[in-house]
């Protein structure tokens, strides 16, 4: 079966996209380098849903803490999370600061929520393991498929900083990458599974 996804384009650099088929264990991508100590960060991804949840679209796990940051989103959470499961592409961007402890949320650019007092003073700590697809209950595994995802992938970066407003625009809007990046799709080192790779000037195919 071939999925026909929207074209577009996302940055000056060939668009990286990756089909996760579904949510079994086995789907999964990991990277070669870790992340560095993050009092700060912004993590944005494109991604595309037919499903009735997201699941676990990033974990980080440390052998102190198997979650030391994971995004997931599941439709009972949120009204925002459900406005991502209508089978098209979104760009979101979550954004957080150890400052008051502050996180921003965006989709397709827009400030869907934000807030004050999560995790304050806290700084993420280096030199884990970064999991796309899977949610980590030890460092690198303890997979669950009912966490998994399933859908579309592309365009993920993790900066190390606070991206503005304006710089988030620039990002959905294709307008370069800002400065900060500390992992990206460039740095993956394997994909797991059925997870389906494809590179191309924009969001067309995923075969």
């Amino acid at each position: 079966n071939t999925n026909v996804c929207f074209c577009f384009s996302i940055d000056v650099i060939q668009t990286q996209l990756y089909c996760f088929r579904s949510a079994v264990m086995q789907n999964y991508v990991t990277f070669s380098p870790t992340l560095p100590d993050l009092p700060e960060l912004s993590v944005c991804l494109w991604l595309r849903v037919e499903a009735t949840h997201i699941g676990t679209l990033l974990s980080y796990a440390t052998d102190d803490n198997d979650n030391q940051l994971v995004l997931y989103g599941h439709r009972s959470l949120s009204s925002s999370v459900s406005a991502l499961l209508d089978a098209r592409w979104h760009h979101l961007c979550v954004v957080w600061s150890s400052i008051d402890g502050r996180f921003w949320h965006y989709n397709n650019h827009l400030l869907a929520s934000s807030g004050s007092d999560f995790r304050k003073g806290w700084e993420i700590p280096g030199g884990g393991a970064v999991v796309l697809g899977q949610e980590q209950d030890s460092v690198g595994g303890g997979f669950d498929p009912a966490e998994g995802f399933a859908g579309q992938l592309a365009g993920f970066r993790l900066w190390n900083r606070v991206l503005s407003p304006s710089e988030v625009e620039g990002v959905a809007a294709g307008r370069g990458v800002p400065r900060g990046v500390v992992l990206g799709m460039e740095d993956i080192q394997e994909v797991h599974g059925e997870v389906h790779h494809v590179a191309c000037d924009c969001l067309e195919y995923c075969v």
